[in-house]
């Protein structure tokens, strides 16, 4: 196992007043209050309560009849009552078909709602990564304006000793007007990284934090692309969720064709008639004679068909997407181990000494402005391979169905 150097890359020291985050709980944070799972949580809680709604022994509740008058005859009139109750059955496998679907429709929300988690937890590193990154580019662009100014204070001192034109102080002067832009742009995109960041986590825009991390990560071996494939495919939230949902489509189907099977209903009654107590036992049976579900049929034929073609192509694309995500990764590992410590301390040497050299009129101020810009797109480069890095290990995660 293998770091990655840090040279020339620090984490700044924390304000007082700001809250401190790394990474890992920052992503815990936006699993906790970040808006975009607010419509995952209620579908998930919907289709909970639809479960528990389904598992109830008796869909229907009992029917209370009741009928009461007066019998009229010549020898004198009577009060007659008639009083029944009855239930309604599922005798056909209603009730085990609507359990099944409701089951695995539970399930599918649950797996989306996972599945938004671990995209949630990807564009966090990824947003984290960018903060990072763009501290970093902002402390470069403050260190490149200090190298303009004093290149600009060597030129004009140069200048007055008659060591230098006054092409070389204009030199110098647009140098560090362009340092001076850069550091705006920096801080402009400090402020809109930062604003990303806390947006994904559900924080106030206006309170201040501080990122204690740092723009690395750990270069580990990754098994073959076979392995991989068969670890995704059988942890992905978005493959589970597909396969639950055709499970569900299927349970809809076996429902949908009960559903046209008698519903019995059995009751007792009770009467008066003529002073005398008479007790019934009763059932009403529906005949599927018009109506045998057909449209209710033939749309769970529609869904169940499309959710089989839906599953199959969510496992097609788990090889593609791991692929992609494997070789991004390794691209990324390559690129950041290009910027050894070696590199790095040539470049921040070559950096000191070129200062020193033109500060003693031993090079002219174009080999200056060439040397201090390949120190300076050297640490850029290296700060930009780390951020990539960053980002090619959280899309491989997130391919990987994993948060951690």
């Amino acid at each position: 196992m293998r770091v990655l150097p840090l040279l020339l890359l620090f984490v700044p020291t924390p304000a007082l007043s700001a809250r401190p985050l790394t990474m890992e709980q920052s992503v815990t944070l936006a699993l906790e209050h970040s808006p975009r799972l607010i419509e995952g949580r209620a579908e998930a809680a919907s289709a909970q309560a639809r479960w528990e709604g389904a598992d109830l022994p008796l869909q229907s509740n009992p029917q209370l009849q009741a009928a009461v008058g007066p019998r009229l005859r010549d020898e004198g009139d009577t009060l007659e009552l008639n009083v029944g109750i009855s239930q309604q059955l599922e005798i056909f496998g209603q009730r085990r078909a609507r359990k099944d679907a409701a089951r695995a429709a539970t399930e599918a929300s649950r797996f989306r709602l996972e599945s938004l988690q671990v995209e949630l937890a990807a564009d966090v590193r990824q947003a984290f990564g960018r903060a990072l990154a763009s501290e970093q580019a902002l402390r470069l662009s403050e260190d490149a304006l200090g190298l303009a100014e004093e290149g600009r204070k060597v030129a004009k001192e140069r200048l007055e000793a008659g060591a230098a034109s006054h092409i070389e102080m204009n030199i110098a002067t647009v140098e560090r007007g362009r340092a001076l832009q850069e550091k705006v742009r920096a801080t402009r995109l400090r402020h809109q990284a930062l604003a990303e960041l806390k947006l994904l986590l559900g924080m106030d825009p206006n309170e201040d934090i501080t990122l204690e991390h740092a723009l690395r990560t750990e270069v580990t071996p990754q098994p073959a692309l076979s392995v991989l494939v068969e670890r995704a495919s059988g942890q992905r939230q978005d493959v589970k969720a597909a396969r639950a949902e055709w499970e569900a489509a299927r349970a809809e189907l076996r429902f949908a064709s009960r559903d046209a099977l008698p519903r019995p209903s059995v009751g007792l009654a009770y009467g008066r008639e003529e002073n005398d107590t008479i007790i019934q036992g009763t059932i009403n049976i529906d005949l599927p004679v018009f109506n045998r579900n057909q449209a209710e049929r033939g749309a769970s034929v529609a869904r169940e068909r499309r959710a089989q073609q839906r599953l199959a192509a969510t496992e097609r694309f788990v090889r593609a997407e791991v692929e992609l995500a494997l070789s991004r990764y390794q691209s990324a590992q390559a690129a950041a181990e290009l910027f050894d410590a070696e590199v790095l301390a040539a470049l921040q040497e070559n950096l000191n000494l070129v200062t020193e050299a033109y500060r003693a009129g031993k090079v002219d101020s174009l080999q200056l402005l060439i040397i201090r810009r390949e120190a300076l797109d050297g640490r850029r480069g290296y700060i930009e391979a780390l951020e990539e890095l960053n980002t090619a290990h959280a899309q491989f995660l997130k391919v990987m169905g994993t948060l951690r």
